[in-house]
């Protein structure tokens, strides 16, 4: 009789450790399988952008040309600015760039939104002359500022229709940039800012749950490549407007993220 117990409990010994070693070799299997089909959607992804973007831009150039020919000058000129707009968006480039760059693909999206929106809203650039040039070196993340600038004429000109302001300031400050971009919109009651803040901070947001979803992605690439001490904060008063303020490091040299 103890004979027996010691077999059923050898016996079930043996099968936990074969239903273990089945279940860790299906684990690297699975892994194995969801790296190769990683690669594959990797592979199809590079394909796919070597033959959409070519099409795209040659279909945009000859809407452009198309344009100039009707002598329609505005057109051909958002055509334009869409297409340098999307190259720089889908572009294979380092996730780290200058200001500069940044500043020119804002500029970009600034020129289709006023095509689109007409008189709604103007956009001012602030920089010192004097720290202008040390400012347009600064490295900073890849679409770190688009997404503020949208934000501002998707939600704070909403219930407008002309007369908006987006002003965006840049300064240095004790060895690190500060870009403030400010709306004369309806600004925010202090609730609402209180939810905007924490979805720009929390660890995960729906997307498409929180209009805070832009905001979010720029603040954690701030702070995944530069550190908790960096990253955005949101001021607004409600009647007066919004005001984000990106903070960062003053570093013009190339680095490994690049």
């Amino acid at each position: 009789m103890h004979m027996d117990k010691i077999m059923i409990l050898t016996t079930s010994k043996f099968e936990r450790l074969v239903k273990n070693r089945v279940a860790q070799e299906m684990m690297v299997q699975n892994v194995s399988l969801e790296k190769d089909l990683a690669q594959k959607q990797a592979d199809i992804t590079y394909l796919q952008n070597q033959i959409n973007p070519h099409f795209l831009y040659n279909t945009l150039e000859c809407i452009r040309g198309q344009a100039l020919n009707e002598g329609m000058d505005d057109l051909a000129d958002t055509v334009k600015a869409l297409a340098l707009f999307f190259r720089y968006n889908i572009s294979v480039k380092g996730t780290v760039v200058s200001f500069e760059e940044e500043l020119k693909n804002l500029e970009n999206y600034i020129s289709i939104q006023q095509y689109r929106f007409k008189n709604k809203f103007t956009m001012h650039v602030d920089i010192e002359p004097e720290e202008k040039k040390q400012i347009l070196a600064c490295r900073l993340p890849k679409l770190c500022l688009q997404p503020l600038v949208e934000n501002a004429i998707l939600h704070a000109f909403n219930e407008i229709t002309t007369g908006g302001r987006v002003t965006l300031k840049a300064f240095c400050t004790d060895g690190n940039l500060s870009i403030v971009v400010a709306d004369n919109g309806s600004g925010m009651s202090p609730e609402q800012l209180k939810k905007l803040d924490a979805s720009i901070h929390a660890e995960h947001v729906e997307e498409g749950k929180e209009h805070g979803i832009g905001l979010h992605n720029v603040n954690r690439r701030i702070q995944l490549l530069f550190g908790k001490e960096y990253g955005l904060s949101v001021k607004s008063f409600s009647g007066i407007g919004t005001f984000v303020e990106v903070f960062l490091p003053m570093r013009t040299e190339p680095f490994d993220e690049e």
